[in-house]
């Protein structure tokens, strides 16, 4: 995980806990206090599901909850930190396309092969008749959080798609499987 995710977890966890909440997540996590994100730095894949782990429960959260609150979260903070994203697809089926390589330049300032690797090893995107299919594979584990994704991007455009799991990691599957499958762009009419 790069820096820039743990971030905007504890962004979201101080506006909806105030900073108390936030020691407490660091705590419970066992990250001390004064630790600090850089965000284009690799940290453990562990510790973020530590940190993921506390906010839930300093939060009363349910994971799946938790992964809806992240991915708005995300969203506005992608809106106004990186607004080219946005601005060089004209829908989002384009975003989406797009965005293992998005994902990927979140790792560019890693200097370590291995690290910028195990970035770009979780998305793969397929094409296919009216649709995409992704592949995502990570210890995380987080295809709901790439799901609640793709669907604000898609509300965003104004576009309308379906989107199915046909596997998942979490069910023994070797990655998970996202369809999305579009019905209608709004910049089309």
């Amino acid at each position: 995980m790069v820096g820039i995710i743990h971030k905007v977890l504890f962004d979201l966890i101080e506006s909806a806990g105030g900073p108390n909440a936030v020691e407490a997540v660091r705590s419970r996590a066992g990250i001390p206090a004064d630790a600090a994100y850089s965000l284009n730095a690799a940290y453990d894949d562990a510790e973020w599901r530590r940190l993921l782990e506390a906010s839930c429960a300093v939060l009363g959260l349910s994971a799946e909850a938790a992964e809806l609150a992240y991915a708005e979260a995300f969203y506005r903070d992608a809106l106004t930190r990186w607004p080219s994203w946005f601005q060089m697809s004209r829908d989002s089926r384009e975003f989406l396309l797009r965005q293992p390589a998005i994902h990927n330049s979140l790792a560019a300032g890693l200097t370590a092969a291995s690290e910028r690797k195990a970035v770009s090893d979780k998305f793969r995107v397929e094409r296919n008749e009216g649709g995409i299919i992704m592949h995502y594979r990570s210890p995380n584990q987080h295809c709901r959080l790439y799901v609640a994704l793709a669907r604000r991007i898609i509300a965003h455009y104004g576009d309308d798609a379906t989107i199915a799991e046909r596997c998942c990691m979490r069910t023994g599957a070797p990655e998970c499987e996202i369809h999305v499958q579009w019905t209608r762009f709004a910049a089309q009419g």
